[in-house]
């Protein structure tokens, strides 16, 4: 059996999505693929990672989440009602592991958010990696100023700890400037790591709609109801000044924009630039002056009682995600890492 352990240095690294069109892609050429994430993340101990939810759907997945991502750390890094330091944690993982991977031609294992993740709980991924005899590659997006530190600094400590890696997967290379894909390949290969792949950066992958952060944050549709398949690529906060808003709104395209419902001014500003859809916080109703241009310009206005800081965490958590019934970002990025990747070696 094939293990793979895949890890980013950073979120939104696209790790989860590699892991998505790989084992869809093996699961095509007729092998018993299954999907495995040790620690999972989610606001409670009771919830479910949405990585482990959505992949068990898309890869249709038999065995239950529980089974997938035996541990779980809320938003504090907690363990629920487990001891963070017994050995039942760990135990607990590696129980999971040998029923997950039971019959499995290639398991992939998606790593934590960050390289860091589970060391605290004795459960790093080195550890882990090691003790099943799994194989590390990188998947890392060149969107970090840090990247090539991050992954060359981790890969030495793969080394020390006696961890093989299969090598690197650059993620969202940008398209207008090659140089940085040149230079990062040459020093990563110096260094004695294999780039796999260079994955152009997509702004469709990248993009979440109006009505999936709607479905994550709720609240009240005030105006703009059309608008919500409208797809939002880059946020905004409104606490600014009018001109300071006026400059930034016209340069960004696509953009949410979230703002307290007293600034009516910034509220105006926003839809008269590319807005995709506006957030207002803390329950403060805006100006009703602003709801008809709101559904003319079909750009939705949603009331939440979060205050802004809570409302942006909340939406970091599903961007960039895919979800099981997208099927057409599931078929575009399948369609790109496929091409840009090489695969075969990947999959073997």
């Amino acid at each position: 059996m094939r293990v793979l352990y895949v890890v980013s240095p950073t979120e939104y690294s696209g790790k989860t999505t590699f892991i998505m069109t790989m084992a869809l892609k093996a699961k095509n050429m007729g092998k018993k693929i299954g999907y495995f994430k040790p620690i999972g993340y989610a606001i409670s101990e009771d919830s479910i990672d949405d990585d482990v939810r959505n992949m068990k759907e898309i890869l249709d997945l038999e065995e239950e989440m529980e089974s997938i991502s035996p541990v779980t750390l809320d938003k504090f890094g907690l363990v629920g009602k487990i001891d963070r330091l017994s050995p039942e944690v760990y135990k607990k993982i590696i129980e999971a592991y040998r029923f997950i991977s039971r019959g499995k031609d290639i398991l992939f294992i998606d790593g934590p958010d960050f390289f860091s993740g589970g060391f605290s709980i004795e459960c790093s991924v080195t550890r882990i990696a090691k003790d099943i005899g799994a194989k590390i590659l990188f998947v890392t997006s060149l969107t970090s100023s840090s990247f090539l530190d991050d992954v060359l600094l981790f890969a030495d400590y793969c080394r020390v700890q006696g961890v093989d890696i299969i090598g690197v997967v650059l993620n969202k290379v940008p398209v207008e400037n090659t140089s940085v894909e040149k230079n990062a390949r040459s020093i990563l290969e110096k260094n004695g790591l294999e780039v796999l792949g260079s994955v152009p950066e997509n702004d469709t992958l990248g993009a979440t709609r109006v009505m999936e952060i709607y479905e994550e944050i709720g609240g009240e549709i005030l105006a703009g109801r059309e608008g919500m398949n409208r797809l939002v690529r880059s946020f905004l906060i409104g606490a600014m000044t009018m001109d300071s808003a006026l400059r930034y709104f016209q340069r960004v395209k696509d953009k949410l924009v979230i703002v307290g419902g007293d600034r009516t001014d910034i509220i105006s500003a926003a839809l008269e630039t590319d807005t995709s859809a506006i957030i207002v916080t803390g329950n403060l109703r805006p100006s009703v002056k602003v709801l008809p241009r709101a559904d003319e310009q079909k750009v939705p206005i949603i009331l939440v009682p979060h205050d802004t800081y809570t409302t942006l965490q909340r939406i970091h958590k599903i961007v960039g995600k895919i979800r099981p019934d997208d099927k057409i970002r599931q078929g575009l990025a399948q369609k790109l890492f496929e091409e840009n990747v090489r695969w075969e070696k990947i999959i073997g």
